[in-house]
């Protein structure tokens, strides 16, 4: 697969669903498409954490969905 696995990677960081859906087609696989899938899934995952982290901080451009949470303090 050479350098496509790594663009598979990186579109899976910054398009979680992108990873998920990857994870979903090759984990049965048992050549090296079943360990794309494996790493792009916690790569997807490692993305979406990262991305509710910088909007919990309304820095992405979603972030001001999450300040109607200010009213628990």
């Amino acid at each position: 697969m050479g350098w496509v696995k790594y663009l598979v990677y990186i579109a899976s960081f910054f398009i979680p669903p992108f990873g998920f859906i990857t994870f979903w087609v090759f984990s049965g696989r048992e050549n090296e498409l079943g360990d794309v899938g494996k790493y792009a899934m916690a790569v997807a995952f490692f993305g979406a954490v990262v991305y509710i982290i910088l909007a919990a901080l309304s820095i992405t451009t979603f972030g001001d969905l999450w300040r109607g949470m200010d009213w628990l303090r």
